[in-house]
């Protein structure tokens, strides 16, 4: 019974951690969503960078600008979107195997109605607030294009550019050199807190832990049977 109590106990923890989500800070939480329901939030980010930099400093901008701002600062984990041309693509792996909830920018608005919607050319709203949900139309940094993909331009940092939302800037054959924009930033899953949400990437998870359950409780009585027998 030792084993059985201990594997129930993994399993137990299997499925807490499976669907772990950050709560989300009240000022965060979009009108439109009741306690359980899961999101993203992105913004543009008000500090700007050359574009002559490398990919490790585009990926450390996440952590510098969300400091920028209280609530921002309050949620660990925080991902800069961007592609390069040293090959790096940060964009559809931002969102992990949680691809099926709404993204929202820091003025509440939803600006898709999920990864795949975000990743095109029709979503909802721009994403047009930084951390700290003031509004912008500045242009940004990207290097991909609206389905996520590298653009592949640019002689040394960032480049390419869309008419919808993933805007950057070309100047010169020196590619991104010698202009400074900021960059999109997403947060981690996000929960509204008060009630006990499960990620739908996570469903595989609870139906193998049910059939685990079921095929434990079989177990347990075919165990007991023989016991009695004896």
């Amino acid at each position: 019974m030792r084993s059985l109590r201990n594997l129930l106990l993994f399993v137990s923890v299997f499925v807490v951690h499976a669907a772990q989500a950050l709560d989300a800070p009240p000022e965060l939480i979009p009108a439109d969503l009741s306690p359980g329901d899961q999101f993203y939030i992105v913004f543009a980010g008000s500090d700007t960078l050359d574009g002559a930099q490398s990919s490790a400093a585009y990926a450390a901008y996440a952590a510098t600008v969300k400091a920028n701002n209280l609530i921002t600062d309050s949620i660990a984990g925080w991902t800069t979107l961007f592609g390069h041309d040293d090959s790096t693509l940060v964009t559809t792996s931002a969102f992990g195997s949680n691809t099926a909830q709404p993204v929202y920018n820091t003025n509440g608005d939803r600006v898709a109605d999920n990864m795949g919607n975000f990743f095109s050319d029709s979503q909802v709203n721009a994403v047009g607030y930084d951390e700290s949900g003031v509004a912008t139309s500045a242009n940004i940094w990207t290097g991909f294009n609206f389905t996520g993909s590298s653009t592949g331009i640019g002689d040394d940092s960032l480049g390419g550019n869309d008419s919808q939302w993933a805007t950057s800037v070309l100047v010169g054959g020196a590619g991104c050199a010698g202009v400074s924009l900021g960059l999109y930033v997403l947060s981690p899953l996000l929960t509204v807190p008060g009630a006990l949400a499960v990620p739908v990437a996570n469903h595989y998870a609870l139906g193998v832990t049910a059939l685990l359950l079921i095929a434990l409780a079989g177990w347990a009585r075919k165990r007991t049977s023989s016991s009695r027998r004896a």
